[in-house]
């Protein structure tokens, strides 16, 4: 992986920063018991969650679960991606890799940005629109109405040509995909006491965010999957076949 650049740890400043202190954060889902809920499990559909379960890459059974809460308009965030991307194609099914939405008060087209992946994911498109916002996060993240809407329509046809474009737009304001982004928050907030993004935890433990560059956290994590997997009795390291 490339060295960490000085612009990079900017990003973590701004996003992992005071800028989500918890005064500036959205209060979702206040009546939903969360403690009935395992944060640190896969998550299925359920009437709280609008019945869309936890998006999970991997083997969903794993012993191993990489969680990352995230905002999809932080720029910290659209970093740590591609990285988490390359674990997830080195480690396959022995892990499972999860995302949860968590989308920043301040940033003006979070949850838009969520809802346009829950509506892709509606097609089976869910993790192909989540890398496509972040690669082109230039191009959306100071739109606003239907210029930001189309733009998302239009990432949309990239990644699924031959899906319902007016599905996926009518899609965008859901009531159960607003379910689904507030209940990501809320479990992350009240539960698991997220204080910034991204926030990545493996198998229940929380990775040290604050020290050192993406590159540190992302080796920290595949330490922390290699730990695990080492204690299940299960092969550790990235798959032979991957290429570097």
């Amino acid at each position: 992986m490339n060295k960490f650049t000085v612009a990079a740890i900017v990003i973590i400043v701004a996003c992992f920063g005071g800028l989500v202190a918890w005064s500036t954060l959205r209060d979702e889902g206040k009546a939903i018991d969360y403690s009935k809920y395992n944060s640190q499990s896969i998550i299925e559909g359920t009437d709280d969650n609008g019945n869309i379960a936890d998006h999970v890459r991997g083997k969903a059974d794993s012993k191993v679960i990489v969680l990352e809460y995230a905002d999809v308009q932080c720029p910290g965030c659209a970093t740590m991606m591609p990285r988490m991307t390359i674990l997830h194609r080195q480690y396959g099914d022995r892990v499972a890799f999860v995302f949860r939405n968590f989308p920043i008060n301040g940033h003006q087209n979070a949850r838009a940005a969520s809802a346009a992946c829950e509506s892709a994911g509606f097609q089976g498109y869910f993790w192909d629109m989540l890398e496509t916002l972040y690669s082109n996060r230039a191009d959306w993240v100071d739109a606003t109405g239907s210029k930001r809407t189309d733009i998302f329509t239009n990432l949309f046809k990239e990644i699924a040509p031959d899906g319902d474009v007016e599905k996926f737009r009518a899609d965008l304001n859901d009531a159960n995909i607003e379910k689904k982004i507030n209940f990501d928050y809320g479990l992350g907030r009240n539960v698991d006491k997220v204080d910034g993004t991204p926030s990545v935890y493996v198998n229940g433990e929380k990775m040290n965010m604050d020290e050192g560059t993406f590159d540190d956290v992302v080796k920290r994590v595949e330490d922390k999957i290699n730990s695990e997997l080492e204690k299940n009795g299960e092969r550790t390291g990235p798959n032979e076949t991957e290429e570097e």
